[in-house]
Formats: C-alpha cells, sequence, structure tokens
C-alpha cells in the first residue's frame, strides 16, 4: 500500500517522541465513530497501531528526533492502517532475545502483517477484518452466553 494507490481517510504525522501515542491512539479511536467496529476489535486495532508506532518511538531513530506517519483506509469491510518512519531501518533478526511481544501482538490481531525495512525506513502494514468476531457476548448470571 504506497501513498499513491491509497487513498487516505486518515493520515496524521507526529513527532516520534512518547507524548505522541496518546494522541494517536485517540486519533485512531475516530474509525470507531465513522464505521461500524466492535469495541474488543477496536481496542484490538488500537494496541496494535500504538505498538507499532512505540516501536517508532523506542527503535527508528537513534540519538535523533523524527516523525511517524500512519495513514488509514477502509476498503471492502477491512481496515488498512500503515505506520511509517524514516528511520534507520529495521535490523534484521540475531541471536539476542527479543525486548518485546509486539510483533507477535500485532501478527495476532490482524488479519496480515507486513513490515518492509529498508535504510529509508520501515513501513508496518496491517489489515483487520471488522467482520471477524473479535467481540465476546455477555455473560449471563449463569455464566453462559445467552
Amino acid at each position: 500500500m504506497s501513498d499513491a494507490v491509497c487513498a487516505p481517510a486518515m493520515r496524521v504525522t507526529l513527532p516520534a517522541v512518547r507524548d505522541s501515542l496518546a494522541l494517536l491512539r485517540h486519533v485512531v479511536r475516530g474509525f470507531r465513530d465513522a464505521y461500524v467496529i466492535g469495541p474488543a476489535t477496536m481496542d484490538d486495532i488500537v494496541l496494535a497501531v500504538s505498538e507499532a508506532a512505540t516501536n517508532v518511538v523506542v527503535h527508528a531513530y537513534e540519538g535523533g528526533v523524527g516523525t511517524l506517519t500512519v495513514v488509514g483506509r477502509m476498503e471492502g469491510g477491512r481496515l488498512h492502517i500503515l505506520v511509517r518512519d524514516h528511520g534507520r531501518g529495521i535490523a534484521p533478526p540475531d541471536d539476542t532475545p527479543r525486548q518485546g511481544h509486539g510483533l507477535a501482538l500485532m501478527e495476532h490481531v490482524a488479519a496480515s502483517l507486513e513490515i518492509i525495512g529498508s535504510a529509508a525506513g520501515t513501513d508496518v502494514l496491517m489489515t483487520f477484518d471488522l467482520a471477524a468476531e473479535h467481540d465476546r457476548p455477555e455473560l449471563t448470571d449463569l455464566g453462559t452466553p445467552p
């Protein structure tokens, strides 16, 4: 999904600093107001986008300040999100243990996840199926779904 192909429903560029993360989560939740997205599905989307953006803040810009850009669009019942930085690119895996579980979490909640890293930065492309059943039914007093 390049910017030329993606007619964005939402595009935001913020400084790649921790203070931007709360604002970004709020902006992404705006999709809930424009489209029918269940609460648990929306929570999954916000969590995955937040994880990708946190990776930008923590890893993309060594010793300098850069930006993170998030582009989102709806297409065919799916929400497509691109998180982009212009930092040092994603490093190939080595023998050291990973610090967190962000990539595994993004892969678990997204219908698809693609990470494209180069010397020009990193693009994290996520697609979320809004028809998927992320939401659990309410429990009755007996502890079983109605």
